[in-house]
């Protein structure tokens, strides 16, 4: 949905990426930093440190920019920096949502809804990275769908910077929307297999 705001993104992070360029930080570094970021920022979603937490999604986010910026600033792209980029995704919204999990569990106030969307919440998108994945591993490109890794990281934000129960909310959006945008994806690929298929 708001894809079109990459080059935005980019060119706001890019005075950093020269920086971190300049003095030798490989890609792969700024990957695992991101990561670490992004574990801490669980810790804090699970210790109820909402405002901490957001600060560290921001800036694991932002890491998961940069590698890329400084991948092509110094011609140092590979493959397996981009299958690592890949895999730190998947690791740092599960901590995302496995720390809200774990706040939920902790706060039987909200019942059993917090725990129950978190699950769903990390279920869903999974989901969607692993369709788009898979799409590719067959040679069909699949990038389509309403809630992509962008949107859930604004959900977050907002919402961590709101309080928990508006994280329920988003948690809810992003649930569904996560099982909606799979879907979309696999509709995709069997459109995408269905012409080829189909003799000219």
């Amino acid at each position: 949905m708001i894809e079109g705001l990459k080059p935005l993104y980019n060119a706001a992070l890019r005075p950093v990426a020269l920086l971190f360029a300049k003095i030798n930080i490989h890609p792969d570094a700024i990957t695992a930093m991101g990561v670490a970021v992004s574990l801490a920022a669980g810790w804090a979603c699970a210790a109820g440190l909402w405002l901490v937490a957001a600060l560290l999604v921001f800036a694991g986010s932002c890491m998961d920019g940069l590698d890329g910026l400084v991948a092509r600033q110094t011609g140092t792209q590979t493959r397996f920096g981009a299958v690592l980029d890949s895999a730190g995704d998947r690791i740092t919204e599960a901590a995302w949502c496995f720390g809200l999990l774990a706040f939920y569990a902790w706060h039987p106030v909200y019942g059993l809804a917090g725990i129950l969307l978190a699950f769903l919440a990390q279920a869903g998108s999974q989901m969607v990275s692993y369709v788009r994945a898979r799409a590719e591993g067959a040679g069909i490109s699949c990038k389509a769908g309403i809630l992509q890794r962008p949107e859930r990281i604004i959900i977050i934000l907002v919402c961590l910077l709101l309080g928990p129960r508006v994280m329920l909310w988003g948690l809810g959006v992003i649930s569904a929307l996560a099982f909606v945008t799979a879907g979309e994806r696999l509709f995709a690929v069997y459109r995408a297999d269905r012409n080829y298929r189909q003799p000219s």
